[in-house]
């Protein structure tokens, strides 16, 4: 039985999916190479960029700061610029 979630999560799912992509394109990262670096399929990095990815951890938020070279922090985080 999948979980329900509420919109709270919803949305910190796919602005976390959008910071993510963006710093990821703004270094010059391809998906392959963010794959490489940090041990997740292409295919699950695709879903957590497009906010489909229901199941992260907070292993994931350290594991992809990490490999983007960037504080956890800044993956949670609205960005209005």
């Amino acid at each position: 039985m999948r979980k329900r979630c509420d919109e709270r999560t919803i949305k910190l799912v796919k602005l976390f999916g959008e910071n993510v992509q963006r710093i990821r394109l703004e270094k010059g990262i391809s998906i392959k190479e963010l794959s490489e670096k940090t041990g997740i399929r292409e295919k699950y990095l695709k879903r957590i960029e497009k906010g489909e990815a229901l199941g992260l951890t907070t292993l994931h938020v350290f594991i992809l700061a990490e490999a983007l070279l960037v504080k956890p922090h800044l993956l949670v985080l609205e960005y209005n610029f």
